[in-house]
């Protein structure tokens, strides 16, 4: 096997996934695809297999609150439920291929550090956006360089480079890069005692450290883990740190080409302008419950807003079955929530 095709493997094995994915085929042609009328009050959980609104007690897929949308998995319930997307709308229809399912986990600000190029490369590409970092009265700036590297000569996912420098009242501190930070955790399939890279901004530290440990820990500001970033405050750590993505706004219209063409060098510039006073006036968050479906599948151009024209592979609560799901529209949708979901699901 080619270096080239090794590095395309551990790319497939090397994010996180709620289990091993066989490829996902067409739903069949005689499956019948009805829409499902979901009035949402709090949160609104779903059965896809009949499309049915259950109670919290009862078994379910899907759950949709305000604009969220999260998967019986991880911080949001006690299943194996998953999802991957956004997909194209007339992906409902047809054959894909996906390279992992992602179950709910704690995230934020970092979320969207990466752009996915799909079938038949299967790689993530740093949008070299620059993250704002907040602790109390500290300031820092961090930009993601990498995701691919080496580990005892072979190539594999999960190795970030990043930089960052202190943003101080009186400019920026000095500049510092991690070539090598650690967040394979053994694998797609090792078990969650695995640990991964957690890194103090302030002195430098790289700690290894499991979830559960991170969770209960102030020694870190972030934790580098497969393809997720997690910030030491909210749902993900004790300490309180914030995070904010400076550049969030342009996530919607970036396009893969553009993303591709980026490098550490091409974008040293951007890094470089970043001021105290531009990370001062981010919106800062803390982690929180965050599934597949983010904020994509909702278009916020719109008004009032209205489902993005996407559709989903979705894992339910059981592990085993799959299902496409696509949201057509909303009825009396406002700033706090679509009102009335209109949603196709069928069955894979």
């Amino acid at each position: 096997m080619s270096r080239w095709a090794w590095w395309l493997f551990f790319t497939l094995v090397g994010c996180e996934a709620a289990e091993e994915v066989p490829p996902v085929t067409s739903p069949g042609e005689s499956a019948p695809t009805e829409e499902i009328r979901v009035p949402i009050q709090g949160r609104t959980r779903l059965r896809l297999e009949d499309g049915a609104v259950v109670g919290p007690d009862d078994p379910w897929d899907l759950a949709v609150e305000g604009y969220g949308v999260f998967t019986n998995s991880g911080p949001s319930g006690s299943g194996k439920g998953a999802a991957f997307g956004p997909l194209s709308a007339e992906d409902f229809d047809r054959p894909v291929n996906i390279p992992f399912t992602i179950p709910d986990r704690s995230g934020g600000a970092f979320l969207d550090w990466y752009a996915y190029e799909g079938a038949p490369a299967h790689v993530l590409w740093s949008r070299f956006h620059v993250h704002a970092v907040r602790d109390g009265a500290r300031l820092w700036k961090v930009q993601i360089l990498g995701y691919y590297g080496q580990i005892d000569g072979a190539p594999v996912t999960g190795v970030y480079r990043v930089r960052y420098a202190e943003l101080t009242p009186g400019g920026a501190g000095p500049t510092v890069e991690f070539s090598a930070l650690d967040a394979t955790a053994g694998g797609a399939n090792s078990p969650p005692t695995a640990p991964s890279s957690c890194l103090d901004l302030g002195s430098g530290a790289v700690t290894p450290l499991t979830p559960e440990q991170a969770s209960q820990s102030a020694a870190w500001h972030l934790c580098f883990r497969r393809q997720n970033v997690s910030v030491n405050g909210g749902t993900s750590g004790p300490r309180g740190v914030e995070a904010a993505d400076l550049q969030a706004g342009e996530v919607a219209s970036e396009t893969l080409a553009e993303v591709k063409k980026r490098t550490a060098t091409s974008e040293e510039e951007r890094f470089a302008r970043v001021t105290r006073a531009d990370a001062e006036g981010a919106a800062f968050t803390v982690d929180g419950v965050r599934s597949a479906f983010g904020a994509s599948w909702v278009d916020r151009s719109a008004s009032p807003p209205a489902p993005a024209p996407a559709s989903w592979v979705v894992v339910g609560a059981d592990g085993q079955r799959r299902y496409r799901v696509q949201f057509t529209r909303f009825e009396g949708a406002d700033a706090s929530g679509p009102g009335v979901v209109f949603l196709r699901v069928r069955p894979e």
